[in-house]
């Protein structure tokens, strides 16, 4: 032990001699060298779009959340000459939409804007970016929008997976250990995404682009990550732990199921070809969730199946149903019944044809109305921008699948069920021993998910 932390000590000494003492005292976030400024194809809602990228260094829970509430308190706060009050009346004045996100190890800031305006937000935004005035006050605000809200408080399936999936898209660890919101700097991006084909608009975004700062050392893996890659740690896999997790409501007359798994595909047809499936089980009206937990059983008001791809090839694969806290079991046995048989290839061509023909107009739709989403889907191709090329293939996979395909190799798109993990939150009766087998963890009051999620994983890897 003694010898492995001497090493640690040395690496960490190497490298601190490396940083500048600028790089010391603050983070900036910038690239090293050019950055890719590339120009998707024109969005079809008479808006333009501009989408920022600067990777995140060891992107633990709080560090992301700081990341982000310091990039919107620039772009939503004041400037040297105008107050936050003004900024946010010329927004609502003009139809600004600015939206942070992550995904991956970037965060990406994207603003849009009515095309007869949006020369005009770049200006305003370049403004925003080089003379920020910055308040604790209104970053504090901020940062409450970007915390968790407790999906045992809420109950909602989307809270439930928005807390899974920041549990995969976070670095484990001591998430506890934010970062001091004022040593946050924002400079050149490493990519530019494009949504517009005025040439003015392109001729400011260069302009932007050219007057922020550069990154003096290129670190091609931010610090802990050098540490990481010394030591040999590995990487963390794309997977949840199986088991149940279970917060106990005993005043709660109902009970909300919800199972998840993580899962990996071999390519873009694969991840399509179970998307599909996904839908037929329980996206819509036209789904057999919908059909028999709720038109024939009527037994929940709202049961779905949810895909949320995550990254190239990965997605959450999850069924979901808020029922009668007393007729959880017997629910959540027909839940199984119903994705089973999917599974084992027992689907009506023609609703699986309806279903594949709905999600390509949705993906369509998407992509020329909605630039947050479109934004990622490129960068879960592109993660560190495309050098010639853009190319998705995801959705040339739309013309060359066939449902009959899908339905050969459902058992291998779809997980099997006592793969995945299972979450109760409200009232009725414990889940039985032999539901238990694979691990359980209580959830106590007031605790994020993130508990048992460790739990049951530090319990698998023991």
């Amino acid at each position: 032990m003694n010898a492995l932390n001497s090493r640690h000590l040395s690496i960490l000494l190497v490298i601190f001699c490396l940083l500048s003492p600028q790089a010391v005292r603050g983070e900036l976030l910038a690239a090293s060298g050019a950055t890719k400024v590339v120009e998707l194809q024109p969005l079809q809602n008479s808006t333009s779009a501009l989408s920022l990228v600067w990777p995140i260094g060891h992107p633990t829970q709080n560090r992301v959340a700081a990341v982000k509430a310091r990039i919107s308190t620039i772009v939503s706060g004041g400037t040297t000459s105008r107050s936050s009050y003004e900024i946010e009346s010329f927004l609502k004045l003009k139809g600004v939409e600015q939206h942070v996100d992550f995904s991956g190890q970037n965060l990406i800031l994207t603003v849009s804007a009515p095309n007869e305006v949006f020369p005009e937000t770049l200006i305003h935004l370049e403004n925003l970016l080089l003379e920020p005035e910055y308040s604790s006050e209104w970053y504090a605000r901020e940062l409450e929008t970007f915390r968790l809200t407790h999906s045992t408080i809420t109950r909602r399936p989307s809270d439930v997976l928005a807390e899974i999936a920041d549990f995969l898209e976070h670095e484990r660890g001591d998430t506890a250990n934010g970062l001091n919101d004022g040593d946050i700097r924002f400079g050149r991006p490493t990519q530019a995404i494009v949504r517009s084909v005025d040439q003015e608009v392109k001729r400011r975004i260069n302009r932007l682009i050219n007057k922020m700062p550069t990154a003096k050392t290129k670190w091609k893996l931010p610090l802990a990550k050098w540490i990481g890659a010394l030591t040999d740690e590995s990487k963390e896999k794309f997977t949840l732990p199986k088991g149940i997790v279970h917060f106990a409501d005993l005043d709660s007359s109902e009970m909300l199921i919800l199972i998840v798994s993580a899962k990996e595909y071999r390519d873009e047809t694969d991840q399509l070809g179970a998307n599909v499936l996904v839908d037929y089980i329980g996206a819509n009206q036209g789904s057999e969730m919908f059909r028999i937990i709720r038109q024939k059983m009527r037994a929940a008001y709202d049961p779905r199946s949810d895909f949320i791809v995550m990254g190239k090839n990965k997605a959450l694969i999850s069924i979901s149903a808020t029922v009668e806290a007393l007729e959880w079991p017997k629910i959540y046995n027909k839940i199984n019944d119903i994705y089973e048989s999917v599974r084992s290839g027992f689907v009506e061509q023609d609703s699986l044809e309806i279903q594949l023909d709905s999600l390509g107009r949705v993906y369509y739709y998407y992509f020329f109305n909605n630039p947050v989403w479109a934004v990622r889907q490129y960068i879960h191709e592109h993660p560190s921008g495309a050098n010639d090329i853009v190319n998705i293939p995801l959705f040339g996979a739309f013309g060359t699948v066939s449902t009959e395909e899908i339905v050969e190799s459902s058992r291998e798109l779809l997980p099997a069920f006592e793969d995945f993990l299972v979450i109760l939150i409200g009232g009725g009766a414990s889940p039985k021993d032999s539901l238990r087998s694979k691990g359980y963890c209580a959830l106590p009051k007031n605790t994020p998910l993130r508990y048992c999620l460790e739990v049951l994983s530090n319990a698998e890897n023991l």
